[in-house]
């Protein structure tokens, strides 16, 4: 009972607030390559201490999520290659999931249009958003000047397998032998002083903003660095535009890219 009441105290204080505003925020993600050290530990000979710090280069982004009451856009900020020292050899190492690329969310109209550039194409992919499933706890934290509070959500093993089918950045965990847990635990942290359902890449569905995020799927954490409320400059969310596919075409289109590469002789 005393998160709900907390919640509600929140919620009273930033009704005015929630009625019309915008925002900028930051996340920073990193890749928590546990199960990569312990596997590197066992056999130095199979993977170089560079390959390990390439990995975790790849994993070390930066995305911005733009967002009003109703609207998000969600991408990542290029940046430049760091130069490598003189005399080492060039371990480069691109990570990607299904949700790369730039994402548009309309929260009002519960649905998303991911624009990315896999198999060669860019793709259009629209469905709705996943926003159920969060049980809210009574655990909470500070977060720079924030009240966040935890919530957690878990995705069984076989409906992971099921709908993303495992996919590969599976060349990572296959040289790791990393098998499968027998569920993903999402956490999440979210302050209800930011109400807007949003976070990073497609999650949401919380009574705020979320401010950090534990993808167990990716080995991912994600974190906010920085928040910028009713910026000067407006903030307009244009929606990507291009032909849509639903992900279920998507999903079609992705096993016949990879089966044709398959059949392919080298």
């Amino acid at each position: 009972m005393k998160i709900l009441f907390t919640l509600l105290a929140l919620t009273l204080s930033v009704a005015t607030f929630a009625q019309d505003f915008s925002g900028r925020a930051t996340y920073q993600s990193k890749m928590i390559l546990k199960d990569f050290n312990e596997k590197v530990a066992e056999d130095q000979s199979k993977i170089s201490q560079d390959f390990i710090e390439a990995v975790k280069r790849a994993s070390e982004k930066t995305f911005i999520l733009e967002f009003t009451k109703e609207e998000s856009l969600y991408t990542e900020e290029q940046t430049l290659e760091l130069p490598i020292a003189e005399g080492k050899q060039k371990n480069r190492v691109i990570l990607t999931s299904e949700d790369s690329g730039t994402l548009y969310k309309n929260i009002k109209e519960n649905y998303f249009i991911l624009k990315n550039d896999r198999f060669n194409k860019i793709n259009f992919i629209k469905d709705t958003l996943e926003t159920s499933g969060w049980e809210l706890l009574t655990e909470s934290k500070q977060i720079g000047n924030y009240t966040a509070y935890k919530a957690t959500k878990t995705i069984k093993r076989e409906e992971t397998v099921q709908n993303e089918n495992r996919e590969k950045n599976s060349n990572l965990l296959e040289m790791l032998d990393k098998k499968d847990p027998e569920d993903w635990v999402y956490v999440a942290w979210y302050t209800p002083q930011i109400p807007t359902p949003n976070g990073p890449g497609k999650f949401g569905g919380l009574p705020g903003l979320i401010l950090e995020l534990h993808d167990p799927q990716q080995e991912t954490i994600y974190l906010c660095s920085e928040i910028v409320l009713n910026p000067k400059k407006h903030i307009e969310i244009k929606v990507p535009k291009g032909k849509t596919i639903s992900k279920e075409e998507f999903e079609k289109m992705k096993k016949e890219w990879y089966e044709k590469m398959s059949s392919q002789k080298y």
